[in-house]
């Protein structure tokens, strides 16, 4: 028996150091596989102890600063071009350093041509900045290093983090502009109830006869509102952080998420999303070397629902006893069933990756689609509801000063 030193991801995306004990190489692999833990650097230990070294601390915990997405995407699309044009990594590294405009994003990607310089893999030399360069980023280029593919590996995860980035600005913008709308319709419907409501029931006051209802409920409401809106302000702003604080009890996240999945239509989007980032995660790692087992597990932090991510968990545990890919995407519940036939279809002709992309695409056309229409019916239920309201202030400052009409008529 030999001791390895190993790098490795596990499937919370976080880098794993250590030694384990096993015959061979290939022996090492497959027991840290069996602790879910996908091996990213394997060697053999430079010291003859017969005991594992301590786990090393994670050299990413303590570099501060972060990556945003945008910077993620140029990052690997402009290694991948210099790479694939002869230029060395750390070179590359360097050069790429030099065109960033903010002083952290420089200070991180020059920290990592140090790695590189020190005589680490590219990949190890990511980790040392985690929460730039997550698990499934260093996971490909590991891939990719190993297969000698690190150019086309690189273009290809930069193609998924250019759709990834896609389509987190899609569901933002289809939450951006229901959102401003409803806040604007709050607005004014409270300016109407504390500022121009009041001047107008001032002229009730004066009147012998008894006030209709709906004016007496929007006298009532005014008159509070006018007088204590700080208050309902600040009991507004106090719940928003204790709801807040609630959600991120994980017990609660996970009872939302679950809840989120069961609903009968925006359930059916979460799953899309769902669907469509985990298939073209798997996609990009299988095409950069990863066996599939290991792209499941890594392309588990792609799923942005903690249930769905729990089932994929339960997805690798299947993978790992023999289950096909496809079958165990079925098991899990999340996936349409055009997913998972085409996973069966690309699993059955060799071309898996290509058949998960294809699924993406039109899991992200199902999705645009389904934006349009949500978008197209919201935007008029929103004016109608705000209609209704001032319509019903309006009624209700009017039906006094017709009666007080007809009493005068009278």
């Amino acid at each position: 028996m030999s001791i390895f030193d190993y790098v490795a991801v596990d499937p919370d995306g976080r880098e794993r150091r250590g030694a384990i004990e096993a015959a061979n190489e290939a022996d090492a692999r497959a027991r840290l596989e069996k602790r879910k833990l996908m091996p990213v650097r394997l060697a053999p230990a430079k010291t003859d102890a017969r005991k594992p070294a301590p786990p090393a601390a994670n050299p990413g915990e303590n570099r501060g600063g972060k990556l945003s997405h945008r910077t993620q995407l140029l990052f690997a699309r402009q290694l991948a071009t210099l790479i694939e044009a002869a230029v060395p990594v750390d070179e590359a590294l360097g050069l790429i350093a030099e065109q960033q405009e903010q002083a952290s994003a420089r200070q991180i990607i020059a920290d990592v041509q140090d790695g590189v310089l020190e005589g680490q893999r590219l990949a190890d030399a990511l980790a040392r900045h985690p929460r730039s360069f997550p698990g499934l980023f260093r996971a490909a280029v590991a891939g990719g290093e190993r297969a000698g593919k690190l150019g086309p590996v690189l273009t290809r995860l930069a193609d998924y983090l250019a759709r990834t980035h896609a389509l987190r600005t899609k569901i933002t913008t289809a939450l951006i502009y229901p959102a401003a709308l409803s806040i604007v319709a709050f607005t004014v419907v409270s300016a109407l109830m504390i500022f121009v409501v009041p001047a107008l029931t001032e002229q009730f006051k004066s009147f012998n006869a008894k006030l209709p209802l709906i004016t007496q409920i929007l006298v009532a409401v005014s008159s509070f509102l006018n007088a204590f809106w700080p208050v309902v302000l600040a009991a507004l702003a106090v719940m928003i952080i204790a709801l807040r604080t609630f959600l991120k009890q994980p017990h609660v996240a996970l009872a939302v998420d679950v809840g989120l999945l069961n609903l009968p239509v925006f359930g059916r989007w979460v799953r899309a999303v769902t669907a469509s980032r985990f298939s073209r995660a798997v996609a990009t790692l299988v095409s950069s070397g990863l066996p599939v087992l290991d792209s499941v597990r890594s392309a588990r932090e792609s799923a942005p629902n903690r249930h769905a991510a729990q089932l994929i968990d339960r997805m690798s545990i299947w993978i790992e006893e023999g289950e096909p890919l496809s079958n165990a995407m079925r098991r899990s519940g999340i996936f349409p069933a055009l997913v998972t036939y085409m996973a069966a279809s690309g699993e059955s002709a060799g071309e898996l990756p290509l058949m998960l992309e294809k699924a993406a695409d039109h899991l992200d056309q199902e999705f645009e689609a389904f934006t349009t229409i949500a978008l197209s019916l919201f935007e008029p239920a929103i004016i109608i509801l705000m209609g209704l309201i001032v319509a019903s202030i309006v009624l209700a400052i009017m039906l006094p000063i017709l009666q007080l009409n007809t009493l005068a008529i009278g």
